[in-house]
């Protein structure tokens, strides 16, 4: 029992540290992205989230869920990672384009609305970094 909650707390911590990490990344990529550069606000969030997703699943793979699987399994684990970030880029993308263009563009003021952009983005992060857990616990890296 204790061997299990040494590797639930690892397992846990490390997925924080790099969720963290990823997080980190995602929100500067989308700042750079639509903010700076000047993309549209799905444009900027499509680009952010496949080098985000690229990132994640390595990072997973290898220091979160230690995963060893080769050649087919390990393209069906790519596979169902891709799938199940799929469907929270999706929850991603609704929640930041509807927040951003329809919500901040029309009730915020010109000067906060990239503070406030960027606040859409980092709640939709919240959302998503549980329910990436979630897929890649239960569906993904399951041992």
């Amino acid at each position: 029992m204790d061997l299990i909650k040494k590797l639930a707390n690892k397992e846990t911590f490390l997925y924080l540290v790099f969720g963290v990490l990823a997080t980190v990344l995602n929100i500067v990529l989308f700042h750079l992205f639509v903010n700076i550069w000047k993309l549209p606000t799905g444009a900027g969030n499509i680009l952010d989230t496949i080098i985000c997703i690229l990132f994640q699943y390595f990072t997973n793979r290898i220091w979160v869920f230690e995963s060893k699987s080769k050649g087919k399994q390990a393209i069906k684990e790519f596979i169902q990672f891709i799938l199940a970030r799929g469907i929270t880029a999706i929850i991603d993308q609704i929640f930041v384009v509807v927040g951003v263009d329809f919500f901040v563009a029309k009730y915020i003021s010109h000067s906060h609305q990239e503070m406030f952009s960027v606040g859409i983005k980092i709640i939709s992060n919240i959302i998503v970094i549980v329910l990436n857990y979630i897929f890649s616990k239960l569906f993904v890296f399951k041992k």
